[in-house]
């Protein structure tokens, strides 16, 4: 058995359970849509750095921390949750497991 199949066997597969296949698509969805939401915060953000005087440099940095980092740790866990579903960890997982080790 090459490296490659041992890996694809070791990966839980889903036995053709359409709630559990429904539930990731959706998790995928809402994860695409908060990345798209802040992708466009950070637009904005930075347009708005560009144009206005330094009066907003403080809200600019709120906006970009709270709707920008915020959400985007919100999607690398649930993004994590998924990938150890199949089988796999991700940095969040590692740092997790030397938290309780």
């Amino acid at each position: 058995m090459t490296e490659n199949e041992s890996a694809h066997q070791s990966i839980p597969l889903l036995r053709s359970n359409e709630e559990q296949l429904a539930k990731i698509r959706q998790q995928l969805e809402w994860m695409f849509r908060e990345l798209r939401l802040v992708q466009d915060v950070i637009m904005v953000c930075g347009s708005v750095r560009e144009s206005i005087s330094s009066d907003l440099d403080g809200e600019v940095e709120h906006g970009l921390r709270r709707c920008g980092s915020d959400r985007l740790f919100n999607v690398l866990t649930t993004l994590t949750a998924i990938v150890e579903r199949f089988g796999g960890t991700t940095e969040m997982s590692e740092a997790r497991q030397e938290e309780t080790s």
